[in-house]
């Protein structure tokens, strides 16, 4: 199944799934290209074919990143890919499936941690990141490991007056999750997206971690 987070082959590269709306499939590869096709273009592709099982990214990370604007969105799944390779030696799942061996830099077997952190650092700067010193590249692995992609946003980007008021963010990505599944179907309903909300919620974080809150009289909510 095509899902964001999973990754395909594609005129013989592999690419990520970095977003699916409607007919349009967002692709991404190692290198940073982006592309946006139709899906009936990309599965008619001669060497079209998903690679392993696309692993599902928590409710929270993909729901928030969605709202991030598309070039920071870029760079943190940029970030992504190179962190991965500091930590296992291949950017992606999918090289590791493919059975690539470790640019020998990142090889887990004959350098540690801290020589592959210093080993990204160098390399980042030199592809114009900035000044990016070992600590840097260290900071952005912590906060990967805690936070899952939405850790490596720059929320200077993120600062901005939001509709949702003092909704915890939580449960403002549970609700855009919820919409998105509801979308397309005839008789959706504020009850049913309600309960799906509350459902995704309780999967996520835990059964009766967090409340759906009651939409206000002067609003309401409503569904796509």
């Amino acid at each position: 199944m095509l899902a964001v987070g999973g990754h395909v082959v594609f005129e013989s590269r592999t690419w990520q799934v970095v977003g699916l709306q409607g007919q349009q499939v967002r692709l991404l590869d190692e290198q940073g290209a982006v592309v946006t096709l139709l899906a009936n273009y990309l599965f008619a592709a001669a060497d079209f074919a998903l690679v392993g099982t696309a692993v599902r990214a928590a409710v929270p990370q993909w729901g928030l990143f969605a709202t991030v604007p598309l070039r920071e969105q870029e760079r943190a799944l940029a970030w992504q890919r190179h962190i991965r390779e500091v930590e296992t030696g291949q950017p992606a799942a999918a090289a590791a499936a493919a059975g690539r061996v470790p640019r020998p830099e990142y090889d887990p077997a004959t350098r540690t941690l801290a020589q592959r952190e210093l080993a990204k650092a160098e390399e980042l700067t030199a592809l114009g990141f900035g000044s990016i010193a070992r600590t840097t590249v260290q900071r952005m692995r912590l906060s990967y490991r805690a936070q899952g992609l939405w850790g490596l946003v720059d929320h200077r980007t993120t600062r901005t007056y939001s509709r949702t008021g003092r909704t915890d963010e939580r449960v403002v990505a549970a609700v855009l999750e919820a919409m998105r599944r509801q979308r397309g179907r005839s008789k959706g309903t504020v009850k049913g997206l309600r309960q799906l909300t509350a459902q995704i919620l309780d999967q996520t974080h835990g059964p009766e971690t967090l409340k759906v809150p009651h939409p206000p009289r002067s609003t309401g909510w409503s569904t796509p």
